[in-house]
C-alpha cells in the first residue's frame, strides 16, 4: 500500500513539473511581423527578394518575427538556430541585443536576455543575402532559462519557427532610391561616417549601423565587411 502511494506521489511530481514546463514556454512565443501568435511549430514560407542596397549585385531576403512574453512574469529566454540547408550566400540573424552571422549548415545561439512581463515583444531580424541561387532553410528555436535546484539554470524548449527561403521562380523586387542615409559606428561607438547615402567604400571590418529610411524611422544593427 505504502509503495503504491509513494508511486502515485511521484507520477504526480511529474506531471506537475511536465505541466509547469510546458506553462513557461508556451508563456513566451514567436508571433509575425503584425504581432499575431505563431503556432508553436510553425512553418514560414518566403519568397520576396529585393537588391541589396548595400552590395552591388547582391539579393536579399528579409523576415521579421518578435518574441512576445504573455506572462505576468519577467522571462530569461535564449534564442539559437540551426542553418538546415543553405545553398550559397549567407544568414544574418539579430535578436536580444546581438547580431550572428552565418554561411554554413550548423547549430548558433545568438543571444540571451530577460524579458519583461505582460507583452513585451523582442524583434528578430532575419537577412539572408545571395548573388545567384537564393535558397535557405533554417529553425528559430526559444529556450526559456529558469533557475533550478542549487541555483542551476534548467533549459526548457520552447516554440520553434522554421524559416524557407527560395528565390526560385520570384520577381526581383529594385530597391527604393530613396533608401535615406546613414550613420556608421565602430565597435567602441565612436561615430565614423554621418549622414552617408551608401555603405560601399566601407574597408574590412565589423560596424554598427543606424539607417534612417525616407519617412524618418530608425533601424540599427551590425554591418559586416568581409
Amino acid at each position: 500500500m505504502k509503495l503504491r502511494l509513494l508511486m502515485f506521489f511521484e507520477l504526480l511530481a511529474c506531471l506537475f513539473g511536465a505541466a509547469q514546463a510546458q506553462t513557461s514556454a508556451s508563456e513566451v512565443a514567436f508571433a509575425n511581423a503584425k504581432g499575431e501568435l505563431l503556432a508553436p511549430n510553425a512553418t514560414l514560407h518566403l519568397n520576396e527578394v529585393q537588391e541589396s542596397p548595400i552590395f552591388p549585385g547582391q539579393k536579399q531576403m528579409l523576415a521579421q518575427l518578435f518574441l512576445l512574453n504573455t506572462s505576468e512574469k519577467t522571462q530569461k529566454v535564449k534564442i539559437s538556430y540551426e542553418i538546415i540547408s543553405i545553398e550559397e550566400g549567407q544568414l544574418q540573424v539579430c535578436a536580444l541585443e546581438n547580431c550572428t552571422l552565418e554561411d554554413a549548415v550548423g547549430t548558433y545561439e545568438v543571444g540571451k536576455k530577460a524579458l519583461f512581463a505582460n507583452g513585451e515583444k523582442e524583434e528578430i531580424k532575419v537577412d539572408y543575402s545571395f548573388t545567384t541561387k537564393g535558397k535557405c532553410a533554417m529553425k528559430l528555436q526559444l529556450t526559456i532559462l529558469e533557475e533550478g535546484e542549487n541555483g542551476k539554470v534548467v533549459e526548457k524548449a520552447g516554440p520553434t519557427v522554421t524559416l524557407n527561403f527560395d528565390a526560385e521562380g520570384t520577381g526581383i523586387a529594385k530597391a527604393s532610391q530613396t533608401l535615406g542615409t546613414y550613420d556608421v559606428y565602430n565597435t567602441q561607438g565612436v561615430l565614423l561616417h554621418k549622414n552617408v547615402t551608401s555603405l560601399q567604400d566601407l574597408s574590412k571590418g565589423i560596424y554598427i549601423v543606424q539607417q534612417k529610411d525616407a519617412k524618418g524611422r530608425l533601424t540599427t544593427k551590425k554591418h559586416i565587411v568581409p
